[in-house]
């Protein structure tokens, strides 16, 4: 069975976050019935929004991977059972149809991972003398040691002589190691474990898994250590698709979790392609806090641009390279990519949108793409290359980011500055972006716009995106400042969805 999401099956493995929340889940109860004056926002709308509907409304972390077999069996893996697991099964479990749980991952043994064991039975068939096959729960030796201690009914293999038969989940306890060296199989699926610290005198279980796709889980950190970063980041040539990591508060700091400061410090550290996060108290508003994080994912980007005169009269075939191109460079960390075509037919150039690397890895990046362009040099010329940091940008929907998409009018303009004994290049900058920042706002028909400068080169770059070619044409004379530009048609995308509790991901 697949599971399903407004009535239709899919047939691809998923992952389904069951809860996104810290241990104390959110709504936080003291909001609740001790509210404060004003009173809290993000908890106050669990009184008039159902969860199912409130992206704040979120229960202990927890993760259920929906794994779709190369034969198209699925299999459900659960990682960590805490506190709000029974709530979790029925809003989730049955939203997306999910009929049994195949195996159980634990990243450690603390209540928000551990005290919903006990209601494992719930999605186990029913057996009064508890004949059934027992669910693996793959967890360490110490994690073992406390579930002794808190479950001694879960781990007790025969009953004493005179003791009752009792309904109680049926469980297999796997031992693993907290050894990134020592990868174990779960339901058919591979995980390496990751050892992080959980506050210094304790080390939690994250967990790398995925064929197609690398996905690292990390849900209670304080410190990475450094063979799990060997293992994540994209220095070390392992770059990961998807990091689900630990962010308990937004504004303070804690000694045994990541806050939003240090999250951010680690995303730019390890560089994956994308990253949602979890652990979250009730500080974080889901809708506000998203937007924030989508300006400060657009700030903390390199992006490139590629400048190709075309040698051929039907560009059609310039235009499929350059979509391979694209295709290809998402290999190499791309998480953005455009290819934009003069009106005029005389200018084609590809953009592209990288996390930020350093000068060296730049370069071998910069040789690599060039490498690639092979294909090209048969079609077109390339004129100019290079990486630019976005440093302003305006819009007249007050949006975050300037979008594009297939179809939109976008124009490019360019300044270059060469007289650094006259004006520093900083002057020049600014300089050029209070001439954006004064004509944008009476530019009539532009939507969006974005100031660049070069990381190499004295050059400034402005994109703008239009409502149509003619408001485009209207104005262009007024606000070119450089001795190349012009109206492009484009295309491009928007920031992916951000996360929240039963949200799910196909991939």
């Amino acid at each position: 069975m697949a599971a399903v999401e407004n009535g239709s099956a899919q047939l691809q493995s998923a992952l389904i976050f069951l809860g996104t929340g810290c241990s104390s889940a959110v709504p936080n109860a003291l909001c609740l019935i001790r509210p404060s004056d004003p009173p809290c926002t993000v908890c106050s709308q669990s009184l008039t929004m159902p969860p199912v509907e409130n992206p704040n409304y979120r229960c202990n972390t927890s993760l259920l991977i929906d794994y779709c077999k190369d034969n198209g069996e699925h299999k459900y893996i659960l990682i960590d059972v805490g506190k709000t697991f029974r709530e979790q099964v029925l809003r989730w479990f049955t939203r997306y149809r999910i009929p049994h749980v195949d195996s159980i991952i634990l990243t450690h043994e603390h209540a928000d991972a551990t005290l919903g064991l006990d209601d494992i039975r719930a999605v186990q068939p029913f057996s009064p003398t508890n004949d059934i096959d027992p669910t693996p729960v793959y967890l360490t030796q110490y994690s073992m040691d406390s579930i002794v201690q808190k479950f001694p009914y879960l781990v007790q293999k025969k009953l004493k002589e005179g003791q009752e038969i009792r309904r109680v989940s049926q469980l297999d306890w796997q031992i693993i190691d907290n050894d990134c060296e020592k990868p174990f199989v779960a339901s058919g699926l591979e995980f390496v474990p990751l050892p992080v610290m959980h506050g210094e005198d304790y080390v939690c279980l994250g967990f790398l898994f995925g064929k197609k796709f690398r996905v690292a889980y990390i849900s209670d950190v304080s410190r990475f250590l450094p063979t799990t970063v060997s293992y994540i980041s994209k220095d070390s040539g392992q770059q990961l698709d998807l990091l689900i990591l630990d962010t308990l508060y937004k504004n303070d700091s804690h000694n045994v979790h990541l806050c939003l400061t240090q999250t951010l410090e680690a995303l730019k550290i390890l560089c994956p392609k994308r990253a949602l996060l979890i652990g979250m108290t009730h500080e974080f508003d889901h809708h506000k806090d998203n937007e924030f994080l989508v300006e400060w994912s657009r700030r903390n980007l390199d992006t490139s641009f590629f400048i190709f005169r075309p040698t051929i009269v039907i560009m059609d075939d310039l235009v499929e390279a350059l979509k391979h191109f694209s295709f290809s460079t998402q290999n190499l960390g791309c998480v953005q990519s455009a290819i934009f075509r003069s009106i005029h037919g005389n200018m084609m150039v590809w953009y592209g949108a990288w996390i930020k690397r350093s000068t060296e890895n730049k370069d071998s990046l910069a040789a690599t793409l060039l490498s690639m362009l092979t294909s090209v040099s048969s079609m077109a010329i390339l004129l100019e290359h290079g990486f630019f940091d976005a440093y302003a940008g305006e819009s007249k929907d007050h949006s975050p980011a300037a979008k594009f998409y297939t179809g939109d009018i976008v124009s490019m303009n360019s300044a270059s500055f060469s007289h650094h004994d006259i004006m520093p290049i900083e002057d020049f900058t600014y300089a050029c972006l209070a001439i954006f920042k004064d004509r944008f706002q009476n530019m009539n028909g532009a939507v969006s716009g974005v100031c660049f400068k070069s990381q190499q080169l004295s050059k400034v770059a402005a994109v703008f995106v239009w409502k149509s070619l003619q408001c485009c044409y209207n104005v262009g004379g007024q606000t070119r400042v450089a001795h190349r530009g012009g109206p492009m048609k484009g295309s491009g995308g928007a920031t992916p969805p951000p996360n929240f509790d039963g949200n799910s991901i196909y991939t």
